[in-house]
């Protein structure tokens, strides 16, 4: 039964409360919105519509500012049909060379590409292969064509225009940037000539740029997933019996941070306390789990959400979420607003970084920088707050972007986390999509000398503005009694 009478679409295990840490104020069910057994938006926008309209804004609005910034003339994107393409997203299915030129008023477009749709989704091309070349690119006549009377064509487009430096999409750090195989660059090589190929230069940033800067209507799509992601978290949590529920039926990567009654099985490995999915939850349980969707599937290339949600098994014999695991929660809560200060448009990564630790160290906290390795990062948490710092808050960040980006080391654009220094000089741009994750640890009474740790993480989007929220950002506990 629901508290105050009030009922979800759904059956109810238990009632839910949410706290509201900020102030400690206790709202009832009717404080949160009821969600169907199954999520759903209607009418659900056309993908290839949606897709459409962003590769064009793109390419219209977005490569003309980021050839010019890089100082880039030309840039190469090339693919084979029948390999994996990291930038279908932004150009469709592509075989063969798209080549865009700066000429000054414009970005010329050049599709050197197969027969059959081989410039993918690329509108609007002012040039394009003769059909003997395109023959050629496909596949057809393999080895009895005479190279350099079909690819001429190419090294005749690129030597007309005569760009001092040509961009092609290979990177030796960003699998995204390194669509172009081996034998496609040498063959590229060969078909530009000596002189043209000494200008070839890596198109990683640009593309890293490129794939992180985000139109209005990405970050509508991000949006959007992200309620959807929301209401399913709703869901999960009102089907939540404890005593029979595993933390495995949640999915989203589950982990008990703190259990009243069950102790440990081992030596904790890392901020989680118990992670095996047949733990079955209990009373006294402090629990997160990422919330999960699937809207508006572009492929390998879809939005991710990365959204950690917070609940809490209240026994009988309590009234109020613990002191301890309160007290770490708002420590939390009070850092997302000095993070948020202190991320802005046009600072780099390792500006906001550098600003971000100096602003918490500042008012109290302890670093105790991540380095993506649940073991090493537990120790370290250990030896850390202890001594002067046994009762001080120890924090890390991982602000990585979003988005169609995975979130893992592939990931492109700024991202702000002590095991990504590589990404200090990417700018913070206007409409950059991430994840505001990072965690708070503390030690509890407990458990003295085993930090409870707790990770805040939500998507959100910075603008001229400021970071601004697009998902609920961990406004307190789900409470289950």
């Amino acid at each position: 039964m629901v508290d105050k009478g009030k009922s979800w679409s759904g059956v109810l295990a238990a009632a839910l409360f949410l706290t509201i840490a900020s102030s400690g104020d206790i709202k009832g069910a009717d404080a949160l919105t009821p969600v169907p057994s199954k999520v759903e938006m209607s009418p659900k926008p056309d993908v290839n519509v949606w897709l459409r309209l962003i590769r064009n804004d793109k390419l219209d609005l977005v490569l003309p500012e980021l050839m010019r910034k890089h100082g880039i003339e030309m840039f190469i994107h090339a693919a084979r049909a029948g390999n994996p393409d990291p930038l279908a997203y932004e150009f469709g299915i592509t075989d063969g060379y798209l080549i865009f030129t700066d000429t000054g008023d414009k970005i010329e477009r050049a599709a050197f590409t197969g027969v059959f749709g081989g410039s993918g989704a690329v509108e609007n091309i002012d040039v394009r292969a003769s059909t003997v070349l395109a023959r050629a690119i496909t596949g057809y006549d393999h080895g009895t064509l005479d190279f350099s009377a079909v690819y001429d064509e190419i090294r005749e487009y690129v030597a007309g225009h005569d760009p001092a430096k040509i961009a092609v999409n290979f990177s030796d750090w960003l699998a995204v940037a390194d669509g172009i195989s081996h034998s496609q660059f040498v063959e590229l090589e060969s078909m530009l000539g000596r002189d043209l190929a000494s200008r070839i230069v890596s198109a990683e940033y640009l593309i890293s740029d490129f794939r992180s800067r985000r139109l209005s209507l990405e970050v509508a799509v991000q949006a959007m997933l992200l309620e959807v992601a929301r209401q399913n978290a709703m869901r999960k949590i009102s089907l939540i019996v404890p005593g029979e529920t595993t933390i495995g039926d949640l999915g989203g990567s589950p982990r008990v941070y703190f259990s009243r009654h069950s102790d440990r099985i081992r030596e904790p490995m890392a901020t989680s306390w118990i992670s095996h999915p047949g733990y079955v939850l209990k009373e006294g349980d402090f629990f997160a789990f990422n919330s999960e969707a699937e809207y508006l599937d572009f492929g390998f290339s879809s939005f991710g959400v990365d959204t950690k949600v917070h609940v809490y098994i209240m026994p009988e014999d309590e009234t109020e979420i613990p002191e301890s695991i309160q007290a770490v929660w708002d420590y939390g809560k009070r850092a997302q607003g000095i993070i948020r200060a202190n991320v802005r448009v046009g600072m780099t990564a390792g500006e906001a970084h550098d600003a971000i630790v100096k602003a918490l160290e500042l008012d109290g906290y302890v670093y105790t920088p991540f380095p993506d390795d649940p073991v090493a990062d537990y120790r370290m948490i250990q030896d850390t707050l202890t001594g002067q710092y046994l009762s001080s808050p120890g924090f890390y960040i991982d602000l990585h972007a979003m988005g169609n980006n995975g979130g893992d080391l592939t990931t492109l654009g700024a991202s702000i986390a002590p095991f990504r220094r590589d990404r200090d000089p990417f700018v913070i741009e206007n409409n950059h999509i991430f994840a505001f994750e990072y965690a708070v640890h503390l030690n509890i009474p407990e458990r003295v000398g085993y930090p409870l740790t707790v990770n805040f993480s939500n998507p959100q989007v910075v603008t001229t503005t400021g970071v601004e929220w697009i998902q609920d950002p961990n406004y307190g506990i789900y409470v289950i009694h």
